[in-house]
């Protein structure tokens, strides 16, 4: 299996993948640098990848690059993670594949219609499988939560991946509907059985100032259309009107002035 080295630099992640004589599946446009004896093909997807990959959020292309050398992933603001499977099943966050092994099976999962709706996962997820290391991208740090016959019970779409095996499922805070919107939590995220979850609780502070710089441009920012209604809000509009004749009625005079004039 290829070496899979995740390394943190001046507030950015890239991933280091040391292959020898291996093939390594890459998310299309993630690729940063190769070297050493590796060649690249990027062969067509079936129909019905190419729906499942429109599905699950992920890219119609994957880029397969094999042979023996160094290949590093983009850097990137958010996190990289390795999940590694051992002949399991991971479903994991919607268009969050960034690389994996090629012995890994690339599918998708779909949630109940009740489940993706107010759970906050989407109602179609990425199911990986197979024996391998699969790269995702995480907003934050990851905690890592085992299950043996358990439940957990997350207030939020917090997990990035889950094990295939957990039943996942949401339902009220309390016994009663009354006791749950009053308490605050109302709808929760259930897993239980035995298998992984993956959280990311708190997201990193790349993204937490990416967010905040969102909020405060969006406040900033005034269309076009905005602008206009502004200058109408502090221009009566006879006077905007007056303005307008004036102005028309001085490039008039200075034509008529300029071209008409009797010597």
């Amino acid at each position: 299996m290829a070496e899979y080295k995740i390394i943190s630099k001046n507030d950015v992640q890239y991933v280091e993948i040391i292959m020898t004589d291996e093939t390594i599946i890459v998310e299309a446009g993630l690729m940063h640098y190769y070297q050493g004896n590796i060649r690249m093909k990027n062969p067509l997807p079936g129909a019905g990848k190419i729906v499942k990959a429109k599905l699950s959020g992920e890219k119609v292309f994957r880029p397969r690059y094999y042979g023996t050398g160094k290949l590093v992933l983009s850097p990137s603001l958010v996190n990289y993670f390795a999940i590694h499977l051992n002949n399991d099943e991971f479903i994991i966050d919607k268009g969050s594949f960034c690389a994996s092994d090629d012995s890994i099976t690339i599918d998708i999962f779909v949630n109940k219609m009740s489940t993706s709706i107010l759970s906050g996962e989407g109602l179609v997820q990425t199911l990986v499988k197979g024996t391998g290391t699969v790269i995702i991208s995480v907003p934050g740090a990851v905690e890592t939560i085992k299950l043996e016959n358990d439940t957990l019970v997350t207030d939020g779409a917090f997990s990035v991946a889950r094990s295939q095996s957990l039943d996942f499922q949401i339902q009220k805070s309390s016994s009663s509907m009354i006791s749950s919107m009053t308490s605050g939590e109302g709808w929760v995220n259930v897993f239980h059985g035995t298998g992984s979850v993956f959280l990311t609780p708190v997201p990193n502070r790349n993204i937490i100032f990416q967010d905040h710089f969102i909020k405060t441009m969006s406040q900033l920012s005034t269309p076009i259309s905005k602008s206009k209604s502004i200058i109408k809000n502090m221009l009566p509009g006879c006077l905007i009107n007056s303005l307008t004749i004036g102005i028309i009625s001085f490039i008039l005079y200075f034509l008529i002035i300029y071209y008409f004039k009797i010597d």
